[in-house]
C-alpha cells in the first residue's frame, strides 16, 4: 500500500474497504464523510439513514450474494429502526452476524452503552463536536479495524 500522498493522487476506482455508515444526522453525515477522506486507506462509503434502510440494503446484498461491508459504523438514536434493534437483527442473520459494529454516538451514560455491548456491538466511541476531533477518533478506529485487528470470517 502507497504513502498518504499515492492514496490521494490514485484516481484508481479500487478500494481497500468497504464501510456502511448508519447516521440519520445530516451534520454528522457530513462530518464523517470528510473526516474517512483522509482515512490512511481507500474507503468505499455506502451510507443509510436509519436501521430498517440500512438492514434493506445488507439483506438485498446478501440475497445478491455481494459481500458485506467490511465495517458497520452505527449511531444509537435514529427514527423507523434505532442503532439498539439494527444489532440485534443483524446478530440474528445468519450471513451478516459477523459484520463488525461500531457505534459512535453522544450517549455517554453506563446504560447505553452497556446495552450496545449487549445487543452486539464491537465497540462503542463516543462523538466529539470538531471536524478534527471527529477525523482523529475514525482514523483509529480505521486503524484498528484494516490494520490491526485480524478479521476472522465466520461466514
Amino acid at each position: 500500500m502507497g504513502t498518504a500522498s499515492d492514496k490521494k493522487e490514485n484516481t484508481d476506482p479500487i478500494v481497500d474497504a468497504r464501510v456502511l455508515l448508519v447516521e440519520d444526522d445530516p451534520d454528522d453525515i457530513l462530518v464523517i464523510r470528510r473526516s474517512l477522506r483522509d482515512a490512511p486507506i481507500r474507503l468505499e462509503l455506502k451510507v443509510c439513514e436509519d436501521g430498517r434502510e440500512a438492514f434493506d440494503f445488507l439483506e438485498q446484498g446478501a440475497a445478491d450474494e455481494n459481500a458485506p461491508p467490511d465495517l458497520i459504523i452505527l449511531d444509537l438514536n435514529m427514527p423507523v429502526v434505532d442503532g439498539t434493534t439494527f444489532l440485534h437483527k443483524l446478530r440474528a442473520h445468519g450471513r451478516l452476524h459477523s459484520v463488525p459494529v461500531c457505534v459512535l454516538t453522544t450517549a455517554t451514560d453506563e446504560e447505553t452503552i452497556r446495552r450496545a455491548y449487549e445487543s452486539g456491538a464491537n465497540a462503542v466511541v463516543s462523538k466529539v463536536d470538531t471536524l478534527e476531533g471527529m477525523s482523529a477518533i475514525l482514523n483509529t478506529i480505521v486503524e484498528f479495524w484494516f490494520s490491526t485487528a485480524r478479521r476472522y470470517y465466520l461466514d
